[in-house]
């Protein structure tokens, strides 16, 4: 049980700075020098989130075995996609 508050809490934690990265443009100071579109980073923070969020919530929500795997692959594309999405915001925009 504490485990899955303490998850809980990282994940509120990367939802936060994601919102912030989106609404103000900061960031945390580890990755000013190497994030370049700081709006996207954050949705890739939100879409992280989203996504350990998912993977969390699988044993509340998830009846049967098909359930659970179509959570647990839903929550995997979300990682993989938030993770996508925040490495895209350290290069700059081709054109």
């Amino acid at each position: 049980m504490i485990w899955t508050g303490l998850a809980a809490v990282a994940c509120l934690l990367v939802a936060v700075t994601g919102v912030v990265a989106v609404t103000t443009g900061r960031m945390p100071p580890t990755l000013r020098g190497r994030v370049v579109r700081p709006e996207l980073w954050g949705y890739g923070q939100l879409v992280f989130a989203l996504g350990m969020a998912t993977g969390m919530s699988l044993r509340w929500w998830a009846d049967s075995l098909a359930m659970g795997d179509a959570g647990a692959a839903t929550a995997f594309v979300l990682i993989v996609l938030g993770g996508a999405l925040q490495w895209r915001a350290q290069r700059p925009v081709l054109r």
